[in-house]
C-alpha cells in the first residue's frame, strides 16, 4: 500500500499549512497548487509534496528530489532546498496530517467526530457508544484496535496507529458511505505523533490515565501529557467526558477547558452508578443522571465495564440522546472481543478471555473473577517481551495475590524466546509456594489451564482476544482456540 495521499482537487499548499501555524517560511513568493503528498521518500512520485519527518532530513530530501517531488516541507533548511519550493514549518507532522485531510476535502467537517482516549477502556467504550448511536438511528463509522467499520463493512485493523493518509482516506470513505458519526479510538502514540491534526472532535472521552507505553513515551509524565493533548484537537465547545474516580484524571480536570460531564462510581459524579447484582454471566446496576435513575443489565461483568457504560451514557446524554435509547444501545452490545469475554460451550466452569495490558486492569479482572468463583481461580498469563523488569514484578504480585494456579506463557502461538524469558522473569518474582508453570507454547498453555479446571472453577486467559490484536506474525486467536478445545474435550472432562 502506498503511503501517498492523493487529493480529489488541488489545494494551495501555503494556505493549508497556515491552518496549522502562522510561521511558514517559503523559498518561493507565490503559493503552489498540489494534489498529492507523502512522508516516505521511497514512495515519492513526480508531483508529490514531500514532508520530511525523518531525523536525517538531508538524505530523505535528496531521495525525494531524485524521485521527482514538486515541493518539500521540513522544520529546518536542508541541502537541495533551492531546487523546488521549500517550506519551513515548526511542526511537520501536524502539517502533514492537515494537508492529507485537506486533499480529501476535509471529510471530518461533514461528520460528528467522537474521540476516545485513555490507558484502558477505549475499545469497550467505543463499541458501547457505537451501539448507542446505532440504536438512535445514526450511521456510525468506527476506527479502533479491533478493526475499522466504514459504515458498511468491518475491516481488520492491520495498523492501529493509522498514518495520516489512511486516516483521511477512511474518514472520506465513511462520509461517502453515509456515516453521520465517527468514533475514533485515539492511542497516546497517535496523539503524540500528531496524526489527529486536521480533525476537530465534537466530543472527547478520557477513560482514565494510568501507567503504560513507557517503551515509546519514556516517562510517565510524557505519556500523560500525550493523552491530554487530545484536547488540542477538540472544538472550542466540544463535550469532555472524564472519570472522576481515576486519581490522575481528577487531578488534571482544571487543565481541561471544555464543557465537562463527569462519571464515577465511588466519587460524586454527574453520571453515577450503583451495582445491585453480579454473577458469572451478567450484572445489573443502576445509573443515575440528574433526576433519572435507570437499570442496566449487561452480559459483561466487572467494574471496568460499568465505567465504560457510564462513559458511553455520558456521551449519549451530551449528544441529547434519550436515556431509554442509550440503555437499549448499551445492552445490545453483549460483549467486546477480549474484554472480560465469557466463553460458554457447555462446560461446568467459567472461562473468560481478557486483554488486560496494565497491572490495574489485571487486578480489576482478577477481583471480578474471584467474586463470582466458588472454586479455584486458574490464570493463563501471556508475558510480553516489552514489559520492563519492574512491571514484570508488579504483574507477579497481582497474580500471586488473587489466583490459585498460574500458567505463564508467550503472547504468541510460536516459540518467542523474548516472551519466554519474560515469563521466566515473572515466575521468578513469586515469593510464595504455589502452582506456577511456565509453558512457552501458548496453545499448550491455554489447553493446560482448561484441562485443570473442575466444576466451580474459573479460568482466566490473558492475552489476545482476537486475531486483529495478535502479533502480525501470529494468527492465533484465544477465543477460537478455547471454543474448539472446549467442544472437543468437555465430554471427557465431565466424566472425570
Amino acid at each position: 500500500m502506498r503511503t501517498c495521499c492523493h487529493g480529489m482537487d488541488a489545494i494551495l499548499l501555503r494556505k493549508t499549512l497556515k491552518r496549522v501555524t502562522k510561521k511558514v517560511q517559503c523559498s518561493f513568493a507565490t503559493d503552489i497548487k498540489v494534489k498529492s503528498c507523502t512522508a516516505d521518500p521511497d514512495d515519492v512520485r513526480p508531483g508529490d509534496v514531500f514532508f520530511a519527518l525523518n531525523e536525517d532530513i538531508d538524505d530523505a530530501i535528496g531521495l525525494a528530489l531524485y524521485h521527482g517531488c514538486s515541493a518539500v516541507v521540513a522544520d529546518r533548511p536542508a541541502s537541495g532546498a533551492e531546487k523546488v519550493p521549500f517550506f519551513i514549518v515548526p511542526n511537520v507532522a501536524e502539517c502533514y496530517a492537515t494537508v492529507c485531510h485537506a486533499l480529501y476535502d476535509d471529510p471530518a467537517k461533514s461528520l460528528k467526530m467522537i474521540g476516545i482516549t485513555g490507558t484502558s477502556g477505549k475499545t469497550s467504550t467505543s463499541y458501547l457508544f457505537s451501539g448507542v448511536l446505532a440504536e438512535a438511528g445514526y450511521q456510525v463509522g468506527l476506527i479502533g484496535s479491533l478493526g475499522i467499520f466504514d459504515g458498511h463493512v468491518l475491516h481488520p485493523a492491520t495498523e492501529f496507529d493509522l498514518q495520516p493518509p489512511q486516516f483521511a482516506d477512511w474518514l472520506h470513505r465513511m462520509m461517502m458511505n453515509g456515516c453521520t458519526h465517527v468514533i475514533v479510538e485515539a492511542s497516546s502514540r497517535m496523539i503524540a505523533k500528531g496524526h489527529l491534526a486536521g480533525v476537530k472532535f465534537d466530543a472527547v472521552c478520557l477513560t482514565n490515565i494510568r501507567r503504560d507505553h513507557l517503551d515509546y513515551h519514556k516517562t510517565v509524565e510524557q505519556y500523560r501529557r500525550s493523552i491530554l493533548n487530545i484536547f488540542r484537537y477538540a472544538k472550542k465547545h466540544a463535550l469532555a467526558i472524564c472519570n472522576v474516580d481515576d486519581r490522575i484524571t481528577e487531578a488534571v480536570l482544571p487543565l481541561i477547558d471544555q464543557p465537562l460531564l463527569s462519571v464515577g462510581i465511588r466519587n460524586q459524579a454527574e453520571v453515577g452508578s450503583m451495582l445491585t447484582e453480579r454473577c458469572a454471566g451478567e450484572q445489573t446496576f443502576i445509573v443515575t443522571a440528574g433526576t433519572e435513575a435507570v437499570p442496566y443489565q449487561t452480559k459483561t461483568i466487572g467494574d471496568d465495564h460499568i465505567y465504560n457504560c457510564l462513559a458511553a451514557t455520558a456521551l449519549g446524554i451530551g449528544l441529547e440522546i434519550n436515556i431509554k435509547t442509550i440503555v437499549r444501545g448499551i445492552e445490545r452490545v453483549e460483549n467486546v472481543p477480549g474484554r472480560m469475554e465469557r466463553i460458554v460451550c457447555g462446560q461446568d466452569f467459567n472461562v473468560y478471555i481478557d486483554s488486560a495490558r496494565t497491572v490495574d486492569s489485571l487486578l480489576t479482572v482478577l477481583r471480578t473473577a474471584r467474586e463470582v468463583t466458588s472454586g479455584r481461580l486458574i490464570c493463563v498469563f501471556g508475558a510480553a517481551h516489552h514489559h520492563e523488569p519492574a512491571r514484570r514484578a508488579t504483574f507477579a504480585k497481582a497474580l500471586e495475590s488473587l489466583t490459585d494456579s498460574v500458567i505463564l506463557t508467550s503472547t504468541t502461538d510460536y516459540l518467542d524466546s523474548e516472551s519466554a524469558t519474560a515469563a521466566c522473569d515473572i515466575g521468578g518474582c513469586f515469593t510464595s509456594e504455589r502452582e506456577t508453570k511456565i509453558v512457552p507454547d501458548r496453545a499448550e498453555a491455554v489447553a493446560l489451564g482448561l484441562s485443570e479446571a473442575r466444576s466451580g472453577d474459573t479460568v482466566l486467559i490473558f492475552g489476545h482476544g482476537s486475531p486483529q490484536e495478535s502479533n502480525k506474525h501470529s494468527p492465533f486467536c484465544d477465543r477460537l482456540f478455547t471454543r474448539q478445545w472446549l467442544y472437543e474435550n468437555q465430554t471427557c472432562n465431565s466424566m472425570l
